[in-house]
């Protein structure tokens, strides 16, 4: 039995609407987490994470991390806004956590290098921010397609019969 060409039109928006969802939750859900802090990273042979965040004068952030992968030792520092270190612990062997109270407003960046050119490490964060979790770049647009996807899916399925919207 053949679609008419309604149907197979209808069809094709109800599966463009469905890729169109996934690819938002992804982008929302999944794409760049851990921009406040919480994630495994992967950080590649002779490569340094940078995971960011942003704090005012008395704010306390803690958490820590484990490294896995490797020899499992990772060289970790924190910086200020102003781009001076405040935290040195060098070479961290498996795990380290550590907290502290932010002396200036500003941007504070955390730095895990992996100074093992020959393997991969993954860096397990999970720091806390008085200020996270924000909507990220990637979260507006991913929640913008999944709107979209779903507006299109109704559509669609609509259109089919598949559901049908009854006005009182």
């Amino acid at each position: 039995m053949m679609l008419s060409k309604k149907k197979y039109a209808l069809s094709l928006l109800i599966s463009a609407g469905l890729i169109i969802f996934v690819s938002g939750a992804y982008l929302a859900f999944f794409w760049m987490k851990g921009t406040i802090g919480i994630g495994d990273y992967n950080v590649k042979g002779g490569a340094t994470l940078v995971l960011s965040w942003y704090l005012q004068e008395g704010d306390r952030t803690e958490g820590g991390f484990a490294v896995s992968g490797g020899n499992e030792e990772i060289i970790f520092h924190i910086k200020n806004p102003s781009g001076v270190m405040i935290y040195n612990a060098g070479i961290v062997k498996t795990q380290l956590w550590y907290g502290f109270t932010a002396e200036n407003s500003g941007i504070y960046s955390f730095y895990f290098e992996n100074q093992e050119y020959s393997s991969q490490k993954i860096v397990h964060a999970k720091f806390n921010s008085p200020y996270e979790p924000r909507l990220t770049v990637y979260d507006i647009w991913g929640l913008s397609m999944m709107f979209g996807g779903l507006m299109i899916l109704v559509y669609g399925m609509k259109g089919i019969g598949i559901i049908s919207i009854k006005k009182d």
